[in-house]
């Protein structure tokens, strides 16, 4: 014989517990198990960092000729104790130099753009 005991449902009732989770609780949690976001946090450009940016240019000074890059072009001009020649400044050519010669521009283009993420402000 099979005898059944049944629960008042007021009495049922008090012994669940609601449990409520928020969202930080929750997150609190499952944080240990999520990868840390330091890497993707950046630091914004400011208005006067662009403005620092814009104002100024790198040049590398080798051989008596002042080298740098402006607009996404490569320029070049020369260089004395008065300062960089600007009226004589020219576009570089890269297409008619040798290995040596591309070495160089490479090794400049490298320093030009040390620690800059985008170098030629061109997203293309």
């Amino acid at each position: 014989m099979v005898t059944a005991s049944y629960i008042s449902r007021s009495r049922y009732q008090e012994q669940i517990t609601t449990i409520r989770y928020s969202q930080s609780h929750v997150h609190g949690l499952i944080q240990p198990f999520l990868p840390s976001n330091e890497e993707m946090r950046q630091q914004k450009p400011s208005q006067s960092s662009k403005h620092i940016e814009d104002l100024f240019i790198r040049v590398v000074f080798l051989d008596n000729k002042a080298y740098w890059i402006k607009d996404g072009k490569f320029y070049v001009a020369d260089a004395g104790e008065d300062g960089v020649d600007k009226a004589n400044a020219t576009e570089v050519d890269t297409m008619t130099m040798d290995a040596i010669q591309l070495n160089k521009i490479k090794f400049i283009v490298e320093k030009l753009t040390e620690g800059k993420d985008n170098d030629s402000r061109n997203a293309g």
